[in-house]
């Protein structure tokens, strides 16, 4: 049965979406090039190719403001890039597709006409799909642009828990975008301990952790001096010292150098576990 969505589809609607199609094509292609050496002697990246990227989508913002789209209610314009028929003979498919959704989304997002809640909400909900896409597509950089545009909608709809897992989609989106590799040591270890501060109770976990592993050092290094002393002993000295320092008076060196070293981990990571907590609890 032949599609009759095309000929529904206002002349305007038609004309721009025809336009993205061709922006997205052209920069498609220069996907292809990333990894390659450039005049400058250094090789072509993502964050290179996102300024080319918001060029295209402010020459067809500028059309956009000059066409004649009508109203469509609390739908998007150009909903059917964003939810193309299964069945349209001019599907894209791969990254093609995804950077023509990227590039729409964007026109409705800049354009100049102002998004009611529902459109805002369809956006949010749009992009941090995209965002995820565009990860698995091997461009995390276009993705960490998606996570940012999803984080701004859900904060107009004020929706915290999105705003929270977008931002730390975008966080892992730039970390793995990041190049020199060694350069995203320090997003590793901050995703590791907390999910970049939108974790904390996993960083209560480390510190249970850490409490276990101080508990049994200890209580082999003093196990003498205790004459018989139970790990339950050593548990509750090592948990008291992580919480507020004790004296090491009377003890042997090497169990001295380890509290000391646990009362500052227990600064530390205490300090920084009440930061997210009270971010976490009392935002507004």
């Amino acid at each position: 049965m032949p599609d009759n969505s095309a000929d529904q589809t206002p002349p305007a609607v038609r004309s721009m979406i025809d336009l993205i199609g061709r922006q997205s094509a052209h920069y498609a292609l220069r996907l292809e090039e990333l990894g390659t050496v450039q005049d400058n002697g250094k090789p072509l990246t993502e964050r290179n190719l996102l300024a080319n990227f918001h060029q295209r989508v402010e020459q067809v913002v500028v059309e956009y403001e000059k066409s004649n789209v009508p109203l469509r209610g609390d739908a998007l314009v150009f909903e059917q890039v964003h939810r193309p028929n299964p069945e349209d003979p001019d599907i894209l498919h791969g990254p093609a597709a995804s950077i023509r959704k990227l590039l729409a989304l964007e026109v409705e997002f800049r354009g100049p006409r102002r998004l009611s809640g529902t459109q805002n909400m369809y956006l949010a909900e749009l992009y941090e799909v995209l965002g995820g896409v565009l990860k698995k597509s091997g461009l995390p950089a276009h993705a960490a642009l998606a996570y940012k545009r999803a984080t701004y909608c859900f904060d107009v709809a004020e929706d915290v828990t999105a705003q929270d897992r977008c931002r730390l989609a975008r966080a892992r989106a730039k970390r793995q975008a990041t190049m020199p590799r060694w350069r995203r040591i320090p997003g590793y270890l901050s995703d590791m301990l907390c999910g970049y501060g939108f974790k904390p109770f996993q960083l209560l976990a480390w510190i249970a952790v850490q409490l276990v592993v101080f508990t049994v050092v200890y209580w082999i290094l003093e196990g003498t001096e205790l004459k018989g002393a139970s790990l339950a002993d050593a548990a509750r000295i090592c948990f008291t010292n992580y919480l507020n320092p004790v004296g090491v008076d009377g003890l042997n060196a090497p169990a001295q150098v380890l509290l000391l070293v646990e009362s500052w981990t227990g600064i530390i990571f205490l300090s920084v576990l009440f930061a997210l907590l009270v971010r976490r609890w009392f935002r507004f």
